[in-house]
């Protein structure tokens, strides 16, 4: 698998749709911006194909500068990850692996893909990175870090007030990047949402005027932070449904799941139903354990919460739950005084 690297960006990149970018872009590729300071700002986009808020949102930044006949306050590197999944506007196809699960090792071709795109940013000694995600289910708009040093924590509030602090999956783009630069992954709520790119494109304006990340945390007042506990799994080639009578199915969910991210959900709480007892969910937690009876109970055929919880990226799309998971399952969480320095 090659990376194509581009030391400007194709005729036509800047008004493609997302299932339109195979016509200019082979497959993954690193689309290199001039701008006035260096290093670069390094930006990840559609690692998951039917994710397209952040290429539009670049898109929108470049086109501006160029209208206004400007160069870019600073250089900017751009990933665009899955370029054959966008064009069918899947997540990812079934014989690939996910994007945004290769950065970490591995002998795939993608894991190769992913250490050259490491490589060069390392080498580029970048100024910071920013993985652009949307959600399959409805949340805020929030920023999640791998770290919780002040530089990560800035960038993220720059774009949200409300924090995630995750560990696993540690396959993950941002992780991989943390290791070298401040490192964030943002999420943009739905496709197709037309407020969820401009909120990146006005934030992604700031990052590039930015002459550099504060390396204090002064003020933590406002800021909501959360940290990711635990992923739920349905079991491989389970049936799955989100509609209560749906009986024919191995476990159905409650219609409005999704509703319940970034919820705090009591003790108790119906998220739905076991049609078939053969079948448990599998609960994951930050030490890649098996913890289901930590979280979850079966009253009869009902499935709740065995303690309080707060969700996020609840999906009630079949498809995504298989390809990845239900959704995370965070508590509230007090930034250490480390954070500060």
């Amino acid at each position: 698998m090659k990376l194509n690297i581009f030391e400007t960006a194709p005729d036509g990149f800047l008004d493609l749709l997302p299932n339109e970018l195979f016509k200019v872009l082979p497959g993954p590729s690193l689309i290199r911006f001039k701008g006035k300071e260096e290093p670069p700002l390094f930006l990840a986009t559609l690692l998951h194909g039917n994710e397209p808020t952040g290429l539009q949102a670049i898109q929108k930044l470049i086109k501006k500068y160029r209208a206004e006949d400007s160069t870019l306050p600073r250089c900017l590197d751009v990933f665009v990850g899955n370029v054959a999944a966008a064009k069918a506007n899947e997540r990812r196809f079934s014989h690939q692996p996910d994007y945004n699960r290769i950065w970490n090792g591995g002998s795939f071709p993608e894991n190769n893909l992913a250490r050259e795109v490491i490589s060069i940013i390392k080498n580029s000694r970048v100024f910071a990175s920013i993985d652009i995600h949307n959600t399959s289910g409805r949340n805020p708009h929030y920023a999640c870090v791998n770290r919780l040093d002040a530089p990560f924590v800035n960038l993220a509030r720059l774009f949200s007030q409300t924090l995630v602090y995750f560990t696993r999956p540690k396959e993950v783009l941002s992780n991989a990047m943390s290791e070298f630069c401040p490192s964030i992954t943002i999420e943009s709520g739905l496709p197709g949402d037309p407020y969820g790119v401009q909120h990146v494109f006005e934030f992604l304006e700031k990052c590039l005027n930015l002459k550099e990340i504060p390396p204090d945390l002064d003020d933590k007042e406002g800021l909501y932070a959360y940290h990711t506990i635990a992923r739920i799994h349905v079991p491989e080639n389970s049936r799955i449904g989100f509609d209560a009578n749906s009986k024919d199915k191995d476990f159905c969910f409650i219609d409005n799941l999704d509703q319940q991210n970034f919820a705090e959900l009591p003790d108790n709480t119906l998220i739905g139903w076991r049609y078939n007892p053969k079948l448990k969910l599998s609960v994951i937690d930050e030490k890649d354990q098996e913890v289901e009876s930590e979280f979850i109970e079966y009253h009869d055929k009902e499935i709740r919460l065995k303690r309080p919880v707060v969700p996020s990226m609840f999906s009630t799309q079949e498809k995504i739950v298989h390809q990845d998971c239900l959704g995370y399952l965070m508590e509230r969480f007090s930034l250490p005084a480390n954070a500060d320095s």
